[in-house]
């Protein structure tokens, strides 16, 4: 069953109101018949079943509106150039990331000031996985500024770090994973991370590339935070 993005949540019985784009691909790409089942959810929880009806739209026959998570997992990173950064917000998206909280370091080079295309992005990789909950994204602000935010809202922050080897347990509900620019952060970078109390997390003995890093320790940490009761 093909899935697909709404900005309105729609009822039992309703209409749903696709985006051009959206009802392009159902009807001219996938040439959708009457009868033909699909799946669609608003990004904030709304998740609707439906099926192609006359004049080419959805009629509503099951609609949810899914719980909030009580784990939430944030991305921050600077950010990459523009090709890896459009596969890394579909992988974001799919691996339930809430927030992608972009950073500005000494050794950034990209400064991107947003993007419609990225909500875009992120809405294909929620479709992919089914992921009900679109994440949040916010434009780069210096890293200190960031780690004071994580600090204020009480997320245990972490970052690769390949001599550390540090606990993952009783972290609470909220983890944020620090990946920095291609050049890595610098010492004084580190440094400051350590004195907000980002804990350092090894994923083993290579330097890796920034989407690698940044794909690998949302993987780890999603499932450390599902694990800890």
């Amino acid at each position: 069953m093909h899935t697909f993005f709404t900005e309105k949540f729609a009822r039992d019985g309703e209409y749903a109101m696709l985006l051009d784009r959206e009802r392009d691909h159902l009807f001219k790409t996938l040439r959708a018949k009457v009868g033909d089942q699909v799946e669609l959810f608003d990004g904030r929880g709304g998740r609707m079943l439906g099926v192609v009806s006359e004049q080419r739209s959805v009629k509503i026959n099951f609609a949810e509106q899914c719980p909030v998570p009580q784990k939430k997992l944030h991305l921050c990173c600077a950010v990459p150039k523009r090709a890896k950064f459009d596969t890394l917000l579909k992988q974001a998206a799919e691996l339930g990331v809430w927030s992608i909280l972009l950073i500005e370091c000494e050794r950034s080079v990209a400064k991107p000031e947003g993007s419609e295309r990225w909500h875009v992005l992120l809405q294909e990789g929620c479709k992919q996985s089914k992921n009900p909950f679109l994440p949040q994204i916010e434009s780069p602000i210096p890293l200190s500024a960031r780690l004071q935010e994580l600090k204020n809202a009480q997320i245990t922050p972490f970052f690769g770090a390949i001599r550390s080897e540090e606990r993952m347990s009783g972290c609470g509900r909220e983890l944020a994973w620090l990946v920095g620019p291609e050049g890595g952060f610098t010492d004084a970078e580190e440094s400051l991370m350590r004195s907000f109390g980002v804990r350092g997390l090894n994923l083993g003995p290579y330097v890796l590339r920034l989407e690698t890093a940044a794909v690998c320790g949302l993987a780890v940490l999603r499932q450390s935070l599902e694990n800890d009761q």
